[in-house]
């Protein structure tokens, strides 16, 4: 499984991580949008144990998600940027890496998906290969 190196922009946070397949999935929601300060993040659900902080310390930032379960967002303590979230509906093990801050996946091409699409500013057009209201259907 191919490993990725990620960086927060300060540079005092790293870390790796195994990404299964070089893929983003694109999310409109308001909680992404107003963390990430633009139309969406772009991202992918791992296992937790395909992480590893490799430099520095993450805080964490919780709040409740859609399904009134928690989400931890983890991010540098300097800078906010942020690798990963934890969203407890999904179980302890997985996360949702964000794709967009590791090095080279800008070559990655068209995100796989969309989902929040409901939430997609007008403007924006549809890029990803599918396209979900919400969430993708479990």
């Amino acid at each position: 499984m191919p490993e990725y190196k990620g960086v927060c922009h300060c540079g005092a946070t790293e870390w790796t991580v195994e990404i299964p397949e070089e893929k983003h999935i694109l999310c409109h929601c308001g909680a992404c949008k107003l963390m990430g300060g633009g139309e969406f993040t772009l991202n992918q659900i791992i296992p937790k144990s395909n992480f590893h902080l490799t430099k520095g310390d993450l805080k964490v930032y919780s709040y409740k998600g859609d399904s009134g379960n928690s989400v931890d967002c983890f991010m540098c303590p300097k800078c906010a940027s942020s690798p990963y979230h934890h969203q407890h509906v999904m179980g302890e093990n997985t996360i949702v890496i964000r794709t967009g801050l590791l090095k080279g996946s800008d070559k990655w091409g068209k995100p796989a998906a969309e989902i929040y699409d409901k939430d997609r500013a007008s403007w924006l057009p549809q890029t990803g290969e599918a396209s979900f209201p919400e969430v993708p259907p479990s």
